[in-house]
């Protein structure tokens, strides 16, 4: 009896997690179900009431070749991949870098220098965008990829980060490190990068997905259709008095 009691109680300490982790995903998943087959409507099937879950056409494709045919569609997504995927390298490795000199090493006015950095974490973005943008129009970086990142290059939020995660790695290691002749730089790669992978991952999806997600900034910057991002292309389906809800789920 007691062998079959415990081999309940694991079964359902396996099944009670499983099945809430399983419901979570499944309410994730509906919203992009529910954007896919609005995709493959028209507009008449949208405003439809009662409204039908299911397209009449699963093979309705008009959306996408109406979306490609108003805007370079194509274009705004590689802009959006190449902004991000350089913000986000070049953030991981300056607050990584930065992260581990504030955690490990001794230098004068230190923690006015972090605290000063995260102040910046509360200064609106909005209050600083007219001097950011007075710099670029002066060096010639409007409608460039330059101009685009120059806000993500570095991020506040990326140096707290890694600096919590650097001061968790014993001093023991990195002296120890030393002491075998290994460089800063090596002792960098070897030995604080490997430690903090995890947060690294966590970093590397934040800054992504905050530099994708990122409208105000290219809508300043950019005022050509071959420099524009996603968010730029999905703005231009929202009019005055109407959304154009079967072309937006389409993009």
């Amino acid at each position: 009896m007691k062998a079959s009691s415990i081999r309940k109680k694991l079964k359902l300490s396996w099944l009670v997690p499983n099945t809430i982790v399983t419901i979570g995903a499944l309410l994730v998943i509906i919203p992009f179900v529910g954007m896919v087959l609005t995709s493959l409507k028209t507009p008449a099937e949208i405003q439809r009431i009662p409204l039908k879950l299911w397209p009449e056409n699963w093979l309705n494709f008009e959306n996408y070749r109406t979306l490609f045919q108003r805007q370079p569609f194509h274009l705004y997504v590689l802009n959006t991949i190449i902004v991000s995927g350089v913000s986000t390298v070049t953030s991981v490795i300056f607050s990584s870098l930065a992260g581990y000199g504030f955690a490990k090493f001794q230098f004068p006015l230190k923690e006015f220098w972090f605290f000063t950095i995260l102040a910046l974490l509360m200064i609106p973005f909005q209050a600083i965008v007219i001097p950011l943008y007075q710099w670029v129009v002066k060096f010639g970086l409007i409608n460039t990829y330059v101009g685009l990142m120059l806000p993500q290059f570095v991020s506040a939020f990326g140096v707290f980060l890694m600096r919590e995660a650097a001061e968790g790695i014993p001093d023991d290691y990195i002296d120890s490190a030393r002491i075998d002749g290994s460089s800063e730089l090596g002792i960098f790669f070897r030995i604080i990068l490997p430690s903090i992978k995890p947060s690294l991952a966590a970093l590397v999806i934040i800054k992504f997905l905050w530099t994708w997600n990122e409208f105000f900034w290219p809508l300043v910057s950019t005022n050509r259709d071959a420099m524009k991002v996603i968010t730029l292309g999905l703005a231009a389906f929202n009019n005055q008095y109407f959304i154009e809800y079967h072309l937006v789920t389409a993009a």
